[in-house]
């Protein structure tokens, strides 16, 4: 219960990194995101049902066997999301987060 619990709240935060979150920098290297009401977070309602299936495997590096989950789900959320918008647009995203107004622009640009 507490891996599932793991692994979903990993997919949740990759979710949270492709589709929201934005912290501002500028030319300085300073961070301009004043603060957290400026700031997108995923909200319950944003997440889709999650599927989450283990194996029995075994890591020889960690203690008794165990390996870290919280991390796991994180990596492969935005290049998937990328690739389902290729299949669906053509148009290759490579930069997060991947919102709505980088999607209807790069449409538009591309009809223009």
């Amino acid at each position: 219960m507490q891996c599932r619990g793991q692994v979903e709240g990993g997919v949740a935060q990759a979710l949270g990194a492709t589709l929201f979150e934005t912290v501002r920098v500028d030319e300085r290297g300073e961070v301009t995101t004043a603060a957290f009401r400026r700031y997108r977070l995923p909200q319950y309602a944003d997440m889709p049902r999650t599927e989450v299936h283990f194996m029995e495997t075994s890591d020889s590096t960690g203690p008794l066997g165990a390996k870290s989950m919280s991390e796991s789900p994180f990596n492969p959320v935005a290049p998937a999301f990328a690739n389902a918008l290729y299949d669906a647009t053509g148009i290759r995203f490579t930069e997060l987060p991947v919102t709505r107004d980088r999607v209807w622009l790069a449409r538009h640009q591309r009809t223009a």
